[in-house]
């Protein structure tokens, strides 16, 4: 059933896989850009940290004195286009690019001799003005290991988020994910979002994943 998603973003990643000196220097060339600091790599599309269930990045007013732990955030009109770690950017570089109906993530990592390898690939799928699906995929070649992860979305009839179904395998093909169905639920204007899945103990538990800052003053 994923094995076409699949295909397609592991066709993305050896397109990309040897590409940063190209894509670095293409990022060196921008000029006038915005530069955001963080304490984490900017999401690039909406509730990425809430699903993986991850703090959001802290944005900071002005650069830190230190540079542990700082993500260096670059935009051009808006629009994210470059990140990497201030300390050392074989720690983490990632690359926005932007396609007709898809937005594609490079993330580049050192590996043990000192190459700058392709890690992690996200591509998000648009269908119009709303996301289709989410391909994520990550690849170690040091220890022959790989995570793939698809996310397909579905809506209400005003474009807002219905429930998002994640399938995919950790590690390996035959490790296969349990599906996870994300629902979507709005309260006047608040969100809250809920995670079923099937359980070790083979039951389907459906838990409170998130809930937003107005909903959780309402229910205090």
């Amino acid at each position: 059933m994923i094995e076409k998603e699949y295909e397609m973003i592991v066709k993305i990643y050896e397109e990309y896989s040897s590409s940063y000196n190209m894509l670095h220097q293409q990022v060196e060339d921008v000029e006038n850009e915005t530069i955001i600091w963080s304490n984490s790599y900017l999401e690039i599309h909406p509730y990425q940290y809430e699903l993986d269930q991850l703090p959001k990045p802290k944005i900071y007013k002005k650069e830190p004195k230190s540079k542990e732990g700082i993500i260096v955030n670059k935009l051009k009109n808006n629009e994210l286009y470059f990140s990497y770690n201030a300390e050392n950017k074989g720690w983490g570089s990632s690359f926005i690019i932007n396609e007709a109906e898809k937005k594609i993530c490079l993330r580049f990592l050192s590996n043990r001799a000192g190459e700058m390898v392709l890690s992690q690939v996200h591509c998000i799928i648009y269908e119009g003005s709303v996301i289709e699906k989410i391909l994520f995929y990550t690849r170690d070649d040091d220890t022959n290991e790989e995570t793939f992860m698809v996310d397909r979305y579905s809506y209400n009839d005003n474009s807002t988020v219905h429930t998002i179904i994640r399938d995919g395998f950790f590690g390996e093909k035959t490790k296969i994910l349990s599906t996870r169905t994300f629902r979507f639920e709005y309260v006047n204007g608040d969100v809250r979002i809920y995670s079923k899945q099937l359980k070790k103990n083979l039951k389907v538990v459906e838990d409170l994943l998130y809930t937003s800052r107005k909903a959780k003053k309402n229910k205090q």
